[in-house]
């Protein structure tokens, strides 16, 4: 196989897995200089923003193109992930590659490993852009070694949300979520009605690696920087345990549910609570639902959620002028007025110190809910190359085992462990 066939086999099978992903000191960030320009500037941008976040985008885009007095003009091409991550490698190798490139950070490492980003520490200085104002996590997101691959463009937890109508026909008050994984499953119980089929508690049986449980009491599933098993651990076989309680025995979520399904039956009100990105924000919205959104609850060893995101990156061969151009507009999507558009429309947390405190963010209760969210976001095998294995085939039927009752939780685990011994052994 050759080098970029191996690449992009790597890559490939990265994409299975979901990311569970976007100034400084008071200057304009969008008035930077672009050095080294004589006259127009045409920039190609790949990215994967499908949805109706790409639209979003793009209108962000063409403002800029309108706006800019530098001649700095961005052709924007949107295309599947999968498709995405196909093409590059090889555009990469051939010299064909766009100018820059804006896709989920955990594909990020695989690219440097293979030479194929520029490193663009050097952004900072340049822009003039301070990156003390941004949460220093996800700007490590974008960096391998300590060296700046990308800029952050978005950033993502898994959040609970709740429905508040229900909370509230149930005698629970609509203001005060679950804080632990006890008052969970307490509440989990008294929101689920089998007359009316209504749940309290979805969990979902599809890419549920749920590492947010594992970790609130203790456990974990691997550490990726020695290719170590974590999983057969009397932490982990308790929190499976309390899932199959709920789950089986209390039979508060729907049998063998799909994330897609558990999206449609938070809103059309008939499930009560859900673990879900702030993807699920604008939908909620749309259907009317009165909603609650906040940090997922804590167990013995605190609360944490598996964090992701996006960033603009820029594949290596890079002109002077381009790159540039390019950081031109890096340092625009970092000014505050980008980072309130893009949190505000979108429903994704704000994690500029400075734009989070503008009225219209901390005005909006459910985006400053997600944003002081932010503080617990732990990185689960983000940029790992045996990552989508390690859930495909060990995590994922756990998981489906236990929720749907088919096999006892310390049978499951002891499986699941043997699994993720023999994926960790190519490591």
């Amino acid at each position: 196989m050759s080098h970029i066939a191996r690449i992009s086999a790597i890559i490939a099978t990265a994409a299975m897995t979901t990311s569970l992903a976007a100034c400084g000191d008071g200057a304009d960030p969008g008035g930077s200089k672009t050095e080294g320009g004589d006259g127009p500037v045409s920039l190609s941008l790949w990215t994967v923003f499908t949805g109706s976040d790409g639209d979003i985008l793009r209108e962000i885009v063409d403002k800029y193109n309108d706006s800019n007095d530098k001649g700095i003009t961005i052709n924007l091409d949107i295309m599947p992930n999968d498709q995405l991550q196909q093409k590059l490698p090889a555009a990469i190798s051939t010299g064909t590659a766009p100018d820059f490139v804006l896709f989920g950070v955990e594909f990020l490492p695989t690219y440097v490993a293979s030479g194929s980003l520029e490193d663009i520490s050097d952004f900072w200085d340049k822009t003039g852009v301070d990156p003390d104002n941004y949460l220093e996590r996800v700007v490590q997101l974008a960096q391998v070694d300590g060296k700046q691959y990308g800029t952050p463009m978005q950033y993502n937890l898994q959040y609970l949300y709740w429905n508040k109508d229900l909370f509230e026909a149930a005698g629970l008050d609509p203001d005060k979520p679950p804080a632990t994984l006890d008052e969970l499953a307490d509440y989990a119980v008294k929101l689920t009605d089998p007359d009316k089929n209504q749940f309290g508690l979805a969990l979902p049986v599809d890419a549920s690696a749920y590492p947010q449980f594992f970790w609130a009491n203790g456990g974990d599933i691997d550490d990726p920087a020695t290719n170590t098993n974590l999983l057969d651990s009397p932490e982990n076989l308790a929190t499976l345990e309390w899932a199959a309680d709920l789950a089986v025995n209390k039979k508060v979520t729907p049998q063998a549910v799909t994330g897609s399904e558990a999206d449609t039956m938070l809103q059309n009100g008939q499930l009560a609570m859900l673990m879900s990105g702030p993807w699920q924000i604008n939908g909620l919205r749309s259907q009317g639902v009165d909603f609650g959104v906040g940090p997922i609850p804590g167990g013995s060893a605190g609360a944490f959620s598996p964090e992701g995101g996006c960033a603009y990156m820029i594949p290596k061969g890079a002109d002077s002028a381009k790159r540039d151009a390019t950081y031109d507009f890096m340092a625009y999507w970092l000014s505050d007025e980008i980072m309130k558009e893009w949190s505000v429309r979108n429903g994704f947390p704000v994690f500029s110190k400075s734009a989070a405190e503008l009225p219209e963010v901390t005005g909006d209760e459910v985006l400053k809910s997600i944003s002081a969210a932010t503080t617990i976001g732990r990185d689960y095998n983000l940029g790992y190359p045996l990552a989508a294995q390690i859930d495909k085939d060990a995590i994922w039927p756990l998981w489906e085992a236990v929720l749907t009752g088919s096999t006892q939780p310390a049978e499951a685990l002891k499986s699941a462990s043997e699994a993720l011994d023999s994926i960790l052994a190519q490591g």
